[in-house]
């Protein structure tokens, strides 16, 4: 038995399948199976339940994953213990961003933390929040920049910046030509957003709820730069955080941003980390220095 043979039941058990464990473990079906297969033989014990719709762990497997699962966060904090004990910030940090924020602050992020911290190294991944939360708490990543609320039990969450929502516009549209709009006014306006799984599609939900827009939206978009070229097309409205109408991403797909005149709607972005991460204080040290780096969007509602 060895680490990695946890690694692959573990991952059987969280996908439910043994394609789908190989994959995220980055080697072929047979060799994960045939690992498998000699991890039961050794134990005495199968572990999985195989059928044509997937793998279910069987009641002794659940035992033995539960204990697989201690052995390996525990040799997770042995790492990030060792990693802290020599300088933090030094080596790579692993840090997981959304993609309705990712696009935006990187580019404002990036040469701050290369000043800020030159021999710290990033890997970054850019994923929807259920993931990114996933590979935390599996400590593939250090941490990650959300936009709460989430379920955050056993991490801490430390607020970065609060993020002006503007409302899109067609640029031909009437209330294109309003500085400000009246929240009133788009009442009958049709509404689109982003697909199931954006926390950004929740979000904009509750400014539609707010004005008493229906929000159920008939048209979705795969991304938040999808969403600003079916507004620049004229298909409907949504909502748009600040940043992605700031600098280059302004140049888009022409859109007209406006604010909301009575309303303040916005988004808190925050930094997420285990709490167990023995780098704690390095790691606010690294979230002030993004929280510096992030311009004051939310002056921009009126």
């Amino acid at each position: 038995m060895n680490l990695r043979d946890l690694d692959y039941i573990l991952a059987v058990a969280e996908t439910g399948h043994f394609g789908a464990a190989a994959k995220r473990c980055h080697v072929s079906q047979p060799t994960l199976s045939m690992q498998v297969r000699k991890l039961e033989e050794e134990l005495g014990l199968v572990l999985f339940e195989r059928g044509p719709r997937g793998a279910t762990p069987t009641p002794g497997g659940r035992d033995v994953l539960a204990q697989a699962r201690h052995v390996v966060d525990a040799l997770a904090r042995l790492k990030e213990a060792a990693r802290a004990s020599i300088d933090p910030l030094a080596g790579t940090v692993r840090l997981g961003v959304i993609p309705t924020s990712g696009p935006y602050l990187l580019p404002l992020l990036l040469p701050a933390l290369r000043a800020g911290f030159p021999a710290l190294r990033l890997h970054l991944r850019e994923a929807m929040t259920a993931s990114l939360l996933e590979a935390l708490r599996r400590a593939e990543l250090d941490a990650a920049v959300l936009s709460p609320p989430f379920e955050g039990h056993g991490l801490v969450v430390e607020p970065l910046a609060e993020e002006a929502f503007l409302v899109a516009l067609p640029p031909d549209h009437p209330l294109a030509a309003c500085p400000v709009l009246e929240p009133a006014a788009l009442r009958g306006e049709t509404v689109l957003g982003l697909e199931d799984g954006h926390c950004l599609r929740v979000q904009s939900a509750r400014v539609w709820q707010q004005i008493g827009l229906d929000h159920g939206h008939e048209i979705e978009a795969a991304s938040l730069e999808s969403l600003r070229q079916m507004v620049s097309a004229g298909l409907g409205c949504a909502v748009i955080p600040a940043l992605a109408g700031r600098g280059p991403f302004a140049q888009g797909a022409p859109i007209a941003l406006r604010p909301l005149r009575g309303l303040r709607p916005s988004r808190t972005l925050a930094l997420t980390w285990r709490r167990t991460d023995p780098r704690e204080a390095a790691l606010r040290r690294l979230a002030a220095a993004l929280r510096a780096a992030i311009p004051e969007t939310n002056r921009e509602a009126v």
